[in-house]
């Protein structure tokens, strides 16, 4: 299982992507990658002269996705962070290029190929599907890839480097947390999920984790990407008697899945991953009933919360860097974590000398475990000395819809530890 790969789908068509560009920090003396001895080599996106980093973003920031500009804003923080005195690149400063792909894996590739001669890494991306697509050349350009989020079929690829659990972490989760917490052991439960890799892995470890808890099955629906539409899969969940549906997908099908179940008087408790949310979940259609039904699970803390060390601080670099910013419980988490990452990866190509592409790669492998000193990640991430030895962090906070709270998430719990994620990731490995 360990190996097993999603048929990425490849079409080059030509469209024009948006492209942003945000300087993250100043140039300042002293400490950090500044102090690399020796002559640096540079390469794609380095410029050793002026001491600046281009890093590269793939994320649709335009129609139902723009709200995912939030991610660009919090690499922006996390650069900022990272070249401030005492940052992992103090020293140096950082320019985020991101290019618009629509969540869309033949409009990614072109506008990848044009612009990646011009960055020293890709610090998000987002879609599983576009990061399959891309994966031939990624390979080729010995590009370093940091994900936005992970199916299994990505984790052991040698230039993708997961910082947050598997997408499939978040069913193996809140399935027993549904169960634990909300007393549902005798309850049927069914699945909803979009038709792509996201929806595969998703139902999969639904699968997994209601065989291994021995729970009642029923119907598993199926939607297109950026459907308008449910009303047939509603119906044949009601018609099932679901009482617990695990849904997955992206964009604004939540509040598709509300207005439409409010229509048909359906009101199971519904589980979602962090790729279902977004900024009106709580203030948008169907917020009352998400309220009363929908349990979100996203790595971390709520946004003026005091579980997680690293919350206060990526609200304050926001502030620095974004100062109008929407507060966003999920895209600018994953942003900032990855630009910290990203910095980390490559102060340590400085370090070595060597900020080349293939230098960003020797880093990028040595760093064999970063520490969730954050508390933003679900828990340490372990890379290894190779890819084979990748286990990925899996505890999730649990999250219910509260329109009282700057980001429309209240927490309900922070890291549930499930028990069934660690087995399905121990089955990854077998």
């Amino acid at each position: 299982m360990k190996k097993s790969q999603t048929a990425g789908w490849i079409a080059l068509v030509a469209v024009a992507g948006l492209a942003l560009s945000a300087c993250a920090g100043t140039p300042a003396g002293g400490g950090g990658a500044d102090d690399a001895g020796g002559d640096l080599v540079g390469g794609p996106g380095v410029d050793v002269d002026t001491k600046t980093i281009k890093v590269g973003a793939l994320v649709p920031v335009s129609g139902v996705f723009a709200g995912a500009i939030t991610n660009i804003e919090g690499m922006e923080a996390g650069f900022h962070r990272a070249t401030e005195a005492g940052g992992d690149l103090e020293g140096w400063s950082v320019e985020v290029v991101n290019q618009d792909t629509k969540y869309d894996a033949a409009t990614a590739i072109p506008l990848y190929e044009g612009f990646k001669d011009d960055v020293a890494l890709i610090s998000v991306v987002l879609g599983s599907t576009i990061i399959d697509a891309l994966l031939p050349s990624v390979e080729q350009d010995n590009m370093t890839l940091v994900p936005g989020g992970t199916t299994p079929n990505l984790l052991f690829e040698p230039h993708v480097l997961p910082t947050f659990p598997l997408t499939s972490a978040h069913a193996a989760s809140l399935i027993p947390y549904a169960v634990e917490k909300y007393d549902k052991a005798d309850a049927v439960f069914c699945s909803l999920t979009v038709e792509d890799v996201l929806g595969e892995y998703i139902e999969e470890t639904f699968e997994y984790t209601v065989d291994e808890l021995g729970l009642t099955a029923g119907t598993e629906q199926k939607f297109a990407p950026n459907t308008e539409q449910l009303t047939p899969q509603i119906t044949a969940l009601k018609d099932a008697g679901c009482e617990v549906v695990m849904a997955g997908g992206t964009g604004a099908f939540l509040q598709t899945l509300a207005v439409q179940s409010v229509q048909q008087d359906f009101a199971p408790l519904v589980l979602a991953s962090n790729s279902a949310y977004n900024i009106t979940l709580a203030t948008g259609p169907g917020a009352d009933w998400l309220a009363e039904n929908a349990i979100i699970s996203v790595p971390g803390d709520q946004w003026e919360g005091t579980e997680a060390p690293g919350q206060a601080q990526m609200v304050e670099d926001l502030a620095a860097v974004a100062p109008d910013a929407t507060p966003s419980a999920n895209a600018h988490m994953t942003g900032y974590v990855n630009a910290l990452f990203s910095a980390k990866v490559l102060a340590r190509a400085i370090e070595n000398g060597d900020a080349s592409r293939e230098g960003i790669a020797t880093a990028a492998a040595q760093i064999e475990i970063w520490e969730d000193d954050l508390g933003m990640v679900g828990g340490d991430v372990v890379y290894g000395t190779s890819p084979e030895d990748r286990v990925p962090p899996h505890k999730l906070s649990m999250f219910r819809i509260d329109a009282s709270v700057p980001t429309g998430l209240a927490l309900e719990e922070y890291y549930y530890d499930s028990e069934i994620a660690q087995s399905y990731l121990e089955s990854l490995a077998q």
